[in-house]
């Protein structure tokens, strides 16, 4: 099942509908296949587009190229290629080689709470990872509990995309091409 991207621009559009579209294309320079078919529900909308200040305060206590690596590892877990590609093309837009790259200790410990968050369910009867402890104490537990916080609305937003097919946007098509040329010189 694919549904399409709300037609904001028409004129039937509903105007709160057709005003969320046009702020976004004012914050992001563009309006996402995910967020195009968001717009079809404003509350759906709203819920997803609340994360942004809970990665952007991660942001700054980890650095973007962290809450990507974070991202990433949920978007894999979770194979949501539209979200891994995503992830990919911002860890390569750092400079950085997402098949290739040494994480830095907070990068690993995030790393091992995405797997966690985007485990099998069995996953979820073993103890919570060592990582957890680490970045509270590092942290402390509002970090600790912004960092699971943000993973969850992660997995979120890859089971929207998955499940509802959401087509991966065009822009994200060169990072898709470069992840498949990586498999078939591995192969």
């Amino acid at each position: 099942m694919s549904i399409s991207s709300y037609d904001w621009r028409s004129a039937e559009a509903a105007a709160q509908t057709a005003e969320l579209a046009a702020a976004e294309y004012q914050r992001a320079g563009r309006v996402t296949n995910m967020k195009g078919v968001l717009l079809h529900s404003v509350p759906a909308f709203h819920l997803f587009s609340a994360v942004l200040p809970l990665k952007e305060s991660l942001r700054t206590t980890f650095g973007a190229r962290a809450v990507d690596v974070f991202s990433l590892a949920i978007s894999e877990d979770s194979h949501c290629l539209l979200c891994s590609l995503y992830f990919r093309r911002a860890l390569a837009a750092h400079g950085v080689d997402p098949n290739d790259y040494v994480p830095t200790e907070d990068e690993a410990a995030l790393i091992e709470i995405a797997h966690r968050i985007a485990g099998e369910p069995a996953a979820h009867r073993a103890p919570p990872p060592k990582a957890l402890k680490l970045l509270e104490a590092k942290y402390g537990p509002e970090t600790v509990v912004a960092v699971v916080s943000y993973g969850s609305a992660m997995l979120a937003t890859n089971r929207l995309n998955t499940t509802l097919g959401i087509p991966i946007d065009d822009d994200l098509l060169p990072a898709r091409e470069a992840a498949e040329a990586t498999e078939a010189s591995a192969a």
